[in-house]
């Protein structure tokens, strides 16, 4: 599936309008699966028929992506429009985006329109509904903001992105700076931006928010910040081991349990909470979703400096049967 979504990036959109695999914007099956393994849990078994309407939703897609430097060549000439939820908007989003909705929709009948998402596969979607509903002639950011961050402007902050990041919690983002040999706490009172903390680890300086709005407009100022003439002080660090299994039984296991699933900590290493889904969970489709953005987002907003958060779950075990 992994190399499938990477040639067709709308195939995960399509399997779960066309065919209920997963949701929205949440996969229904994990990198290493096999489509025909994904299709046969949710009893469709005509994988050819499926294979035929993902290429051509693809196909569909395809003559609409602009390349991020040609869309940022683009921008200011049409209505530019965000494809994402309202609360992925209020992260941030580009200068003068509006959020799609029935009202934008009208107003841009007819019109050239540049559309955009986080990875591409929605706007890709509603390029093709504008285009065939409403006359309209969209121009779709291949890639989404993913692709922005990485091509066009490494300082803008995506979740999910391998550069400067949003983590799961969305209060917090990492950007890259020069590396330290041990964590170093900042005082957040002298820092030229609004932050709750901000330290540095590794290769990254992290800042805390009492809030998540707006994070592009942050960027600047902290790409700009001064780092060496900075107070920064030793940052005692421990285990972690006990927190995060406080975390994993008191906020993630009820919600588990509906799914006959269990939680444990496999180990802590290197400040990285390797983490292994049981019962139910083991084996899920959704195991990545789960683990990567929702058990990672509470161990965040509980445990601000872990370094990173993984699935060390067996889902390929013979004995592995996930709950459906």
């Amino acid at each position: 599936m992994g190399e499938l979504l990477a040639e067709w990036p709308s195939a995960g959109l399509t399997l779960f309008t066309r065919y209920g695999v997963g949701g929205r914007e949440k996969l229904g099956f994990r990198p290493e699966q096999r489509l025909r393994q994904v299709l046969s849990r949710y009893l469709v078994f005509d994988v050819e028929a499926v294979l035929k309407r993902l290429w051509e939703t693809e196909l569909e897609q395809r003559q609409f992506r602009t390349p991020p430097t040609g869309f940022a060549e683009r921008l200011g000439s049409a209505p530019l429009i965000d494809c994402r939820s309202p609360e992925e908007l209020k992260l941030g989003t580009l200068p003068g985006a509006r959020l799609l909705d029935a009202q934008v929709a009208a107003e841009v009948r007819g019109q050239e329109v540049l559309l955009f998402d986080q990875r591409g596969p929605m706007a890709g979607a509603a390029a093709v509904h504008l285009a065939t509903k409403l006359g309209c002639r969209p121009q779709v950011l291949d890639g989404g903001l993913v692709a922005w961050s990485a091509q066009v402007d490494p300082n803008y902050p995506v979740v999910g992105g391998d550069g400067s990041r949003i983590l799961p919690d969305w209060k917090q983002a990492r950007f890259a700076c020069p590396p330290v040999v041990e964590p170093l706490e900042g005082d957040p009172s002298q820092a030229p931006f609004e932050c709750v903390r901000l330290w540095r680890s590794r290769d990254y300086l992290a800042v805390l928010r009492s809030h998540s709005d707006n994070w592009p407009a942050l960027s600047p100022l902290i790409h700009a910040f001064d780092l060496e003439a900075h107070p920064w002080r030793p940052q005692p660090r421990s285990d972690w081991s006990d927190r995060v299994r406080e975390v994993l039984e008191k906020e993630i296991q009820p919600d588990l349990q509906s799914h006959k699933g269990v939680v444990t900590l496999r180990e802590m290493r290197d400040g990285v909470a390797h983490v292994e889904l049981g019962g139910g969970c083991q084996g899920c489709s959704s195991a990545a979703i789960t683990v990567g953005q929702e058990i990672a987002a509470a161990l965040y907003r509980s445990i601000p400096e872990l370094e990173g958060v993984e699935d060390a779950s067996a889902h390929e075990h013979p004995e592995a049967q996930p709950h459906h």
